[in-house]
């Protein structure tokens, strides 16, 4: 019997160091298969020659390759190799950046470049921008000597040498200033009451001075069509209780929709 036991008790262990080794196997053949598939996705630019391509990965409808209207002769992947240009005209990820100037364009980083008209985000110009002083703040501000820029976006500063982060540097979404206004990220607050003014951080764009609670660049009591969604706001009581929800004596409210019970 007990002779037995051991049979069934040394089968028993056998079996799961077998079970034990086929899950090792099973993660090493799906480890390479996972590299083998993504080591024939390749994403960038092949100059082939005769022909420019620019080749990338769709998750819905698998490996590109589209032809680029590129000189191969004088075709070249910048530093930043999203970027890419030939005498004549200027790519970002395969993309024509059109009215760029091949001459003197030049990648900054991965997202932002310049030439001597403008700078660009992407292969979007950065509106109203000067190539010349244009340069990277990080990745979605950016300046010139007259002006910061939202991605493509100007803030219209009053002094751009005053510009600076007042929460969020760094992020999607940011509080900043120039010394005369605040801004959430390309929204400038309409208050010219600043020595008075409140920004509310992780908000959504709320702010308030000591007349007016602000949601992005218009008052919170009406939306951006112009619509009255809220009678009254009391500014002594006015606290945000999460992100685009506020409260006061009145009870609460969404910069959205208005009015709602308390919860």
């Amino acid at each position: 019997m007990s002779s037995l036991l051991n049979i069934v008790h040394l089968t028993f262990l056998t079996s799961q160091a077998f079970q034990r080794n086929l899950m090792n196997i099973l993660r090493n053949i799906l480890f390479w298969l996972i590299v083998l598939i993504f080591s024939n996705c390749s994403t960038g630019y092949n100059n082939e020659g005769n022909a420019v391509y620019y080749e990338y990965w769709n998750e819905g409808s698998g490996q590109h390759k589209d032809k680029i209207n590129a000189n191969p002769k004088t075709f070249k992947v910048l530093k930043f190799s999203n970027y890419a240009k030939d005498d004549k005209n200027v790519f970002y990820q395969g993309e024509q950046i059109l009215g760029a100037d091949a001459l003197t364009f030049a990648a900054l980083d991965d997202l932002y470049a310049r030439d001597k008209h403008n700078g660009y985000y992407g292969r979007d110009t950065v509106k109203t921008s000067h190539g010349a002083t244009f340069r990277v703040i990080n990745s979605y501000y950016s300046t010139d000597e007259f002006d910061v820029f939202y991605t493509i976006e100007p803030l219209k500063t009053a002094d751009p040498k005053n510009f600076k982060f007042i929460y969020g540097e760094g992020d999607y979404q940011s509080w900043t200033s120039d010394g005369k206004f605040y801004y959430y990220n390309n929204y400038k607050v309409p208050s010219d009451d600043y020595e008075n003014m409140t920004v509310f951080d992780q908000s959504g764009g709320l702010s308030k001075d000591k007349n007016w609670v602000y949601f992005l660049d218009h008052k919170l009591n009406i939306d951006e069509s112009g619509r009255k969604i809220i009678d009254t706001v009391d500014i002594a009581t006015f606290k945000v209780t999460g992100y685009c929800e506020c409260e006061d004596k009145y009870g609460c409210f969404n910069v959205f929709h208005g009015r709602k019970n308390c919860e």
